[in-house]
């Protein structure tokens, strides 16, 4: 699959490409900066000829001002007044100066004579401005004139002894030309020259330096670019293309290379030298691998052999394990089946006995109740091994049919009755009222009520006390079957192993509590038919609390609470 993009570009072209990129960003820095320079440089030039105008304006103003007697009188010494007063004369001077050079001279004031000298908004700013500091001398700025863009030159123009013969005081008094006097005093703003100066020959300058620059820089350019191409494909693409050629006779599998012809200087070179080390060395090492694959080969069918070998007497060793594990839960049956008659047999007999109290002494009595309560303790042992029994041969099958656990918990407590009330247990057992009836083995949920109880019996002291509640759990549509005692309870690093047949927390040959260790496994065994699970809670010295949790199933209904 090709690759596109920039990463299929060769390396001479993306150097190319990244110098043309350089060089046009700095292209148009250096084209900002001629125009910003040249602009900068366009204004001081106007602002030099506008003030040098303004300063030949001001001096043939005051040439006027003090030539106006030589001008009004005649040689016999009469006054004739010739209308050629200095204002006169500067805007005649700036018309006629205006058509050669297309410049705008005006004269102007807040208030002027003539409605043509009426200042525009640059001026009222400027006259504003000299009107408020008496120590500014000059006023400019780039902005537009009559729609086109034009440098705004301004300078005062201050009242001085002469003038006032026309503007000074009384104020609207006429003066020779008829025009009420202002009653303006020396040093008064009079008004101020406004000069206008196209900036489009400056614009046009501007630009042509711009393009000449431009065209320099391109030329110049691309000139670099074809010396840079030409040098990037003699001294790195030719010689990079001729060590390609090299790797791809090393990709079909060629390791003979030789790159001694190539045209190729300075780091370039030394590559292609430790390339071509390279390919030697990777020569030998296959030679060598070749060599060693082979050993290896030899020695995996070897061991292959063996590996057959002793699987098949994994095999027959397994078989003989489950052939041994299959005679030993039939030899459990089957004595455990032999021991059940003649165990079922005593209790009978012991409960006669009991039952025919008459004429008994008190000893003969509590030896009955011995012979009775102990041949039940080995007969609910006999049922643990034979169950375990049918579990591992998986022959035990589960007789669901609808279950009120009421009714199992009652024959659980008439058969450990006897055991309750010789060590004065405090028992209670509660069923909550939201517990529904639950489908499952009845015989089998039996078993898990009556091997926790009795484990709860055997490890809880005289006067101790013995709890069992069952409750629902409506989140996960489960009861729980509890059954809590505060007897001896159970170190924490047995707890993991408890529920392991053949497992008490006390294993040694001198242990305080008989049992085979098979009623906490029974009890997980038949949970986990069910579906459910059990845990246990407990801390040493303190008790232990054991949980069943078995799925309720569909189609539960509530009962009411009973505390029996």
């Amino acid at each position: 699959m090709k690759r596109l993009g920039l990463s299929n570009v060769r390396i001479r072209t993306r150097f190319v490409i990244l110098l043309v990129g350089i060089l046009a960003v700095s292209l148009l820095m250096n084209v900002v900066w001629i125009w910003m320079t040249q602009q900068k440089q366009a204004e001081r030039e106007m602002h030099e000829k506008a003030y040098v105008l303004s300063q030949q304006m001001e001096a043939a103003w005051e040439f006027m001002v003090i030539n106006q007697d030589v001008i009004n009188y005649d040689a016999n010494g009469e006054y004739n007044f010739k209308k050629l007063h200095c204002s006169l004369v500067g805007k005649s001077i700036g018309k006629l100066f205006g058509k050669k050079t297309g410049y705008t001279i005006r004269y102007t004031n807040f208030n002027p004579r003539n409605k043509a000298d009426i200042p525009d908004q640059f001026e009222l700013e400027a006259l504003t401005l000299f009107a408020a500091d008496v120590k500014t001398s000059e006023f400019y700025k780039v902005s537009e004139y009559a729609g086109k863009g034009a440098f705004r030159y301004t300078a005062p123009m201050r009242i001085e002894e002469n003038c006032l013969e026309c503007h000074g005081e009384p104020a609207g008094e006429l003066d020779i030309l008829g025009y009420p006097k202002e009653g303006w005093k020396i040093g008064d703003l009079a008004g101020i020259v406004s000069i206008v100066m196209p900036t489009a020959m400056y614009t046009e300058n501007i630009q042509s330096n711009v393009v000449k620059q431009v065209g320099y820089i391109s030329l110049l350019t691309l000139s670099i670019i074809m010396v840079i191409y030409y040098a990037m494909s003699k001294l790195v693409t030719r010689p990079l293309n001729q060590l390609k050629d090299a790797m791809g006779h090393v990709k079909t599998g060629d390791l003979k290379v030789d790159l001694k012809d190539i045209d190729a200087q300075g780091e370039i070179r030394d590559l292609s030298d430790h390339f071509e080390i390279m390919t030697q060395e990777l020569q030998t090492l296959y030679d060598d691998l070749e060599n060693k694959v082979e050993l290896r080969t030899q020695d995996l069918a070897r061991a292959n052999d063996i590996l057959e070998s002793q699987q098949i007497q994994l095999e027959e060793a397994n078989r003989r394990l489950r052939e041994d594990n299959q005679y030993k839960s039939d030899f459990l049956a089957i004595i455990s089946h032999e021991l059940r008659t003649p165990l079922t047999s005593i209790i009978a007999f012991a409960e006669v006995l009991e039952k025919a109290r008459e004429g008994k002494c008190p000893k003969e009595q509590k030896i009955t109740q011995e012979i009775r309560a102990n041949s039940q303790v080995l007969l609910r042992m006999i049922n643990n091994i034979l169950e375990i029994a049918r579990i591992e041969a998986g022959k035990q099958e589960l007789i669901i049919e609808p279950i009120d656990l009421v009714d199992v918990i009652n024959a659980v407590e008439s058969v450990i009755e006897p055991l309750i009330e010789k060590k004065s247990i405090q028992y209670s057992s509660v069923l909550h009222s939201d517990v529904p009836v639950i489908e499952g083995d009845r015989e089998g949920l039996r078993r898990i009520v009556e091997n926790l109880l009795s484990n709860a019996l055997k490890f809880t002291p005289e006067g101790g006390e013995i709890k069992v509640w069952v409750a629902y759990d409506q989140e996960r549509n489960e009861v729980l079957i509890n059954v809590q005692d505060n007897g001896i309870g159970i170190r924490k690093e047995d707890q993991p192993y408890i529920f392991e047949k053949f497992v008490q927390s006390d294993s040694s040959i001198h242990r305080q509590y008989n049992g085979s260790g098979l009623g906490l496994a029974l009890a997980k065994e038949l949970a986990e038919l069910h579906g459910g699970w059990i845990k246990v809670v407990s801390e040493l010295d303190k008790g232990s609390l054991f949980t069943v949790g078995i799925p309720a199933g569909e189609g539960k209904e509530d009962w009411l609470h009973l505390d029996f």
